[in-house]
């Protein structure tokens, strides 16, 4: 099947979620110590099972949007990007970002499919604010945020338990007429 782009990127380009997608490494991204790091992730072993059940709950789901990064040579999985827990009244949602796939690590794909989700939620969803949580050392999503317009308006102390101690986190926002033109 021909990958048909969703939003476009350099180097890489967004597309939907796919079943076949849970044959790949999906599912174990999330059992890598590394990759989930900074993230509120590697609590629970996964399987492909379980990641069958988020996928099917995404599939459902009226409050997320979640997009495939793919590689624009390759057309591999590598990671995903997308807004969660979008309330359509006030017209908000969070962000989330994982690339699972190391060797596309230090390319700035992330910091451009932050930007890509967030304009898209602002110009297509018509959402008025878009918000994420940075965990503490988390560098490269920092300056990801950043780059995409969002503010840090404040810090949680001891927010996140991870590897035997607690982790504060950034709280980032962006406001719709904050985005660069």
């Amino acid at each position: 099947m021909k990958d048909v782009p969703f939003l476009k990127g350099n180097g890489f380009y967004l597309r939907e979620l796919r079943e076949t997608d849970l044959s790949g490494d999906w599912y174990q991204w999330l059992n890598d110590a590394e990759v989930t790091r900074f993230q509120n992730k590697k609590i629970f072993p996964n399987s492909r099972e379980r990641q069958s059940a988020y996928y099917e709950s995404l599939a459902a789901s009226q409050s997320d949007v979640v997009l495939a990064i793919a590689d624009s040579d390759s057309h591999r999985h590598i990671g995903n990007v997308g807004l969660h827990k979008i309330d359509w009244v006030h017209r908000s949602a969070e962000l989330g970002i994982l690339l699972g796939e190391r060797e596309f690590w230090g390319k700035k794909i992330g910091k451009q499919a932050w930007a890509l989700i967030s304009e898209y939620g602002f110009t297509t969803l018509n959402l008025h604010r878009i918000y994420a949580w940075v965990v503490e050392g988390n560098t490269a999503s920092l300056k990801c945020a950043q780059a995409a317009g969002f503010k840090e308006e404040g810090f949680i102390r001891e927010m996140f338990y991870k590897e035997g101690r607690y982790l504060g986190a950034h709280y980032m926002n962006a406001l719709r007429e904050d985005r660069k033109h």
